[in-house]
């Protein structure tokens, strides 16, 4: 009776150790998971301020064209190859946050806390532009990431009651 009794309490510390085990590694799964959400924000935000993106966001946003044409002979690379170059740059970082957002590496609340959701405005902007350029060149999948993170932007907007 005594050997039975000690053995149900030596198989039990050792489920209770076993119960212990997981949780401690699921714990520390979590915090390896955060500590990587929080490296990558470190990451978006260095490369976004490392890019002067206040004023280029607000350069960029000021264009005005009339049609596929005129933007290019605007802002195209052969004609003002610094303003192609800034842009090209902007668009890469959103492209860049929104397959993170899409692989589920980073959520879209923590890059619109950050960005402002920069990105849906952006995309309304340039949607033609982006699509035409994608038309031209075969390319259907060029900036396909900044497509994305507005799309999310958006929804995510919509579910905190926000206007779009």
């Amino acid at each position: 009776m005594v050997l039975s009794t000690l053995q149900t309490a030596g198989i039990l510390v050792g489920i209770f150790y076993y119960i212990m085990t997981l949780r401690n590694q699921q714990k520390n799964q979590e915090h390896s998971e955060e500590t990587r959400k929080i490296q990558l924000l470190l990451s978006i935000n260095k490369n976004i301020e490392g890019s002067g993106s206040g004023v280029q966001y607000n350069e960029i946003m000021d264009m005005k064209w009339d049609n596929y044409d005129d933007f290019i002979s605007k802002y195209g690379y052969e004609n003002n190859p610094d303003s192609y170059r800034m842009r090209r740059r902007m668009w890469q970082i959103m492209h860049v946050n929104g397959l993170l957002v899409r692989d589920g590496l980073i959520d879209v609340r923590a890059l619109f806390d950050y960005t402002s959701g920069g990105s849906l405005y952006m995309w309304r902007k340039f949607k033609d532009i982006i699509e035409e350029s994608r038309r031209l060149y075969d390319m259907p999948e060029h900036l396909i990431g900044l497509e994305y993170l507005a799309g999310e932007v958006e929804k995510y907007r919509l579910s905190q009651g926000l206007e779009t």
